[in-house]
């Protein structure tokens, strides 16, 4: 049984059943123990109808996780493994500008004056998933925004990876919300949640996101 990682899509469509649900679960889903997940969703697909008003409810969420001491009671957001992680998210954030992603939120260390490795909630935008932080898993707090027009679209840039292990769906409609979990590649799909867990459900993926099933 081996479970490799993955670079996990979180698709909204333009009828989300709530926006800010969608928002407060995407931020959750890229910054939670600092993106050192391997179900994070680090790819959003957005439809264009609302992308900027999604990208603007998840950077107000993500102010809550900025990182804090981690002996603070209210610290949602510690510090990533080691400073060698630190140098690998901080190239890849640099690798998301010189390819041309917009810098939306975040994208800095912080807390330097600590002596410790604590990086910023960041968000691109104008993402193409042919660049490097959409392809590539980065396990650090860095979203990449991609948007689609229409569930076929949305369903070809949610398979182009060389990974297969978890995504999201948000619709209002349930036949809209199977059939594009039916065309996932995807070992695990959420509906109009993330990251949801069932010890009754199978855990696991497809292609480089390993293989083998745990939990049912």
């Amino acid at each position: 049984w081996l479970e490799a990682g993955g670079k996990s899509p979180n698709i909204i469509f333009n009828d989300a059943p709530d926006l800010k649900k969608a928002a407060e679960a995407a931020a959750c889903a890229i910054a939670f123990n600092q993106g050192e997940v391997c179900t994070a969703g680090s790819r959003l697909l957005v439809e264009s109808g609302v992308k900027d008003e999604l990208i603007g409810l998840i950077a107000e969420e993500l102010k809550g996780w900025t990182p804090g001491h981690p002996l603070d009671p209210a610290t949602t957001s510690g510090a990533v493994v080691d400073k060698q992680q630190l140098d690998n998210v901080l190239g890849y954030i640099q690798a998301g500008i010189d390819e041309g992603a917009t810098l939306n939120h975040g994208g800095s260390q912080v807390m330097q004056e600590s002596g410790g490795v604590y990086i910023e909630p960041t968000i691109f935008s104008n993402v193409d998933n042919k660049m490097t932080i959409a392809k590539e898993e980065i396990f650090g707090p860095v979203l990449s925004v991609i948007t689609f027009d229409g569930m076929q679209q949305a369903i070809e840039i949610a398979n182009d990876t060389i990974y297969g292990l978890a995504a999201g769906v948000w619709t209002s409609d349930i036949n809209k919300a199977h059939k594009t979990a039916k065309a996932l590649r995807s070992g695990m799909v959420w509906i109009n949640h993330y990251d949801g867990g069932d010890m009754t459900a199978p855990f696991g993926g497809y292609k480089q996101s390993g293989n083998g099933r745990d939990k049912s």
